[in-house]
């Protein structure tokens, strides 16, 4: 059998102008197999042997060009081969269906079996060098390609005719290769298990117990159930002693020459017996300290698992790191598969690593080109995709608020854009803050309001009512959040230099005339501007907090309404507003007692007495319910006492009331408007003054005059105090009556008038 080993080739890269470089040195020879490397258990990953998807027809045209350029003359090479194929219907769960040719190449053969049934096109082309030496040989025999892959080929007899012919056989290998797949027990050799595996067919060179790790190991062992012994891997090129087996060895050589490691790539690797990952450049290793740097190395390929003494050929020169060396010189920063340069030592120093040896990370050119370069370089400010950015100095990252904040400090506006993990092996320093900003911690939905460099806390109820949190732009992480000093909790109100208390609200901001004073923070003018003058807040307002109470302000102090229907009767709406603010806005001003529903009758049940609430401060005693009947005011609400005597006390109710300065008789339920020259006729009817709350629902009727009509029908005449019955319609029309000018009264109401002479 014939071998050809293609030494790796390790292209120049050319350095991009304005990336850091320093002296170069000299770049390891890539090396060949090693027989310490061989694992009994792992031949080769899953993940490599069953990709079908590895090379096309023409790259795999290119390999064997490249492996056997000239051929013996009136032989054929593989690479010239060419025969008609059958199609092949789709076999479930194995392999798919295969559309034959006329004539197709032994490239064309080799790539379309391989997509069909899932197995790596690498793994084919060394089948038939491992078999047949079909890839290197320059004189092969019909044989050879009769039998290419050796399949139905027992070490005890000569090959089944069935299988004769090129395609017969790759197609043939490849199906039996996913049959040992589907149906690892029925098999020889069982992945996932403790195996006998011999080392020759003669029995008396024994075998060992091999834990065969994964579907392709069993595969291969099951094609061919020997394993090499130490003799045949001392002499990876050659034979060993009388009990060498070379199949597998093979296999597993030609494919590390030719393709690379067979578990994986040889960058990261660790062995079976600890969890310990290293990057493996050159001669040298790197310990992979936690799974951020693993991440950051991810595009150099898989973890393979070596032996131990593959990874005791290395010298362990420290701890992998971000910053990593070309053999040119280029100092990088590496993350989420990219390679950005550093322009100076001084920004190496800066982002935690440096120009000396210790200060980097040795890449070989091959895996330096496996990182996209892009344009941009490393600066002083450094973003994240998470939304944070930092300002990166001497090893340490500090934190920057908002993209105002970063020029207010003076750090120049460029910057880079890559994971939080970049630098999450550089320290925190103190964040960078402007002021008068809400300042989020991102993530958790805290904010404060930062003033002085100092946050004062905003109390989670209060977010909706500061416009919390569309009015912030600026986070921090939470550990540099609560780096930064904290004050008592935000009061809701601010005050720019030499201004009066703002009340901040969602929509805007309320100027404090309250009597009673409200701590408040200090601000810029321009983040007070930040919320539209809406008013101010004084006696009258209506306001909340967003903790369920409606407040009236009332001489300095809150009142909060005792029902919905308080609130609505002072405001005589259905519809009522207030002013929503922060809690611990109204948490700094006293409480009093309930506002009651102003025109409600209302007693206590340790009395008897009746009041009429009149407004938010005064109630007025009922004698009477023909005095509220007549105003059109009825039923009985109980109250606490004490409630009851926060109002003052005004004159009894009776028939007369009065309403902004207007005087008017209460009759039939309505208020009837008396006119100055009209009032002397009502001598013994005595006036209260009612407040605007109450007076503004009441129903008015028809102005009050000279005629009043009792219940029994009589129409009287006033005249002087007296009432003077009327003896006929007629007559009422002669003294100017009308169906409209006179007033239905009850009883009580028309006994307030002495009896006079018919009229």
């Amino acid at each position: 059998m014939r071998r050809l080993r293609f030494p790796a080739i390790l292209a120049a890269i050319a350095l991009i102008a304005g990336v850091l470089t320093i002296a170069p040195v000299a770049a390891p020879s890539a090396s060949a197999a090693d027989g310490r490397d061989f694992q009994a258990g792992n031949i080769i990953s899953d993940s490599l042997f069953y990709d079908g998807g590895t090379m096309n027809a023409g790259e795999v045209q290119n390999f064997l060009n490249a492996a056997r350029p000239g051929c013996r003359a009136g032989y054929t090479c593989l690479k010239d081969f060419a025969e008609a194929t059958a199609s092949r219907a789709a076999v479930a769960g194995r392999c798919a269906a295969y559309a034959g040719s006329g004539r197709e190449s032994a490239a064309s053969i080799i790539a379309k079996v391989g997509a069909a049934c899932g197995i790596s096109q690498k793994v084919l082309i060394v089948m038939l060098e491992k078999e047949q030496s079909l890839i290197t040989d320059d004189w092969p025999s019909a044989r050879q390609y009769r039998s290419a892959m050796g399949y139905g080929c027992p070490d005890t007899a000569d090959c089944d005719t069935n299988y004769y012919g090129f395609f017969n056989q790759v197609y043939a290998a490849a199906l039996q290769f996913k049959n040992y797949q589907a149906n690892p027990t029925r098999w020889n050799h069982v992945p996932g298990r403790i195996n006998a595996v011999r080392y020759n067919p003669n029995a008396a060179c024994g075998s060992s117990s091999v834990f065969i790790q994964n579907y392709a190991t069993a595969g291969l062992y099951n094609y061919t159930p020997y394993q090499p012994n130490a003799s045949a891997l001392a002499n990876l090129y050659g034979s060993g002693d009388g009990c060498g087996a070379y199949g597998n060895r093979n296999f597993w050589r030609l494919y590390t020459d030719w393709f690379g490691s067979t578990t994986g790539g040889s960058s990261l690797v660790k062995s079976a017996a600890s969890a310990a990952i290293y990057l493996v450049a050159g001669d040298q290793k790197y310990y992979v300290p936690d799974q951020a740097t693993l991440s950051a190395f991810a595009s150099l390929g898989g973890v393979a698992t070596v032996s131990q003494a593959y990874l005791d050929r290395y010298t362990t020169v420290g701890n992998a790191t971000r910053i990593v060396r070309a053999p040119s010189g280029a100092i990088y920063l590496v993350d989420a598969g990219l390679r950005v340069g550093f322009t100076s030592c001084e920004m190496v120093l800066d982002y935690g690593g440096s120009c000396t040896t210790a200060g980097y990370t040795q890449l070989t050119d091959a895996q330096i080109a496996l990182f996209v370069e892009p344009a941009a370089r490393v600066t002083p400010v450094y973003a994240t995709t998470a939304g944070a950015r930092y300002y990166v100095t001497r090893g340490t990252k500090r934190e920057i608020v908002d993209a105002t904040a970063q020029a207010l400090a003076g750090i120049p506006a460029d910057l880079i854009v890559l994971t939080e993990a970049g630098v999450a092996n550089l320290a925190d320093g103190a964040p960078i803050l402007r002021d008068s900003i809400y300042l989020g911690s991102r993530g958790t939905g805290g904010y404060s309001f930062v003033s002085g460099a100092t946050k004062y806390p905003v109390q989670g109820n209060a977010t909706v009512s500061l416009g919390l949190p569309a009015k912030s732009g600026s986070a921090l992480w939470p550990r540099n959040y609560d780096r930064v000093v904290t004050g008592g909790t935000f009061p809701g109100a601010v005050a720019a230099p030499g201004g009066a208390a703002q009340v901040l609200s969602t929509d805007g901001r309320y100027a404090w005339s309250v009597g009673t004073p409200i701590a408040t923070v200090p601000a810029s003018q321009d983040f007070v501007n930040s919320y539209p003058a809406l008013g101010t807040i004084g006696e009258g307002s209506t306001v909340t907090g967003n903790t369920g109470a409606v407040y009236l302000v009332a001489d300095g102090i809150l009142r909060p309404f005792a029902s919905w229907l308080a609130l609505i009767s002072t405001q005589n709406t259905t519809s009522p507003s207030w002013i929503s603010v922060a809690p611990n806005v109204l948490g700094q001003v006293p409480q009093g007692n309930p506002v009651l529903a102003p025109g409600t009758l209302v007693r206590s049940p340790e009395s008897a007495a009746v009041f009429l609430i009149d407004g938010t401060k005064t109630k007025v005693p009922v004698s009477s319910f023909e005095y509220t009947n007549a105003i059109g005011i009825s039923g009985v609400d109980f109250i606490p006492q004490a409630q009851l005597d926060a109002y003052a006390t005004s004159p009894n109710l009776q028939y007369g009331v009065t309403c902004n300065g207007v005087d008017y008789v209460s009759a039939g339920g309505r208020m009837h408007k008396l006119t100055p020259e009209l009032k002397a006729l009502y001598p013994a009817v005595t006036y209260v003054t009612l407040s605007a709350i109450n007076c503004q629902p009441r129903p008015i009727g028809n102005d009050a005059g000279r005629f009043m009509r009792t219940p029994n029908g009589t129409i009287y005449y006033l005249d002087a105090g007296t009432k003077r019955p009327i003896s006929s319609m007629a007559r009422f029309a002669e003294l100017g009556g009308t169906s409209s000018n006179y007033l239905d009264v009850n009883y009580p109401f028309a006994g307030l008038f002495a009896d006079g002479p018919v009229a």
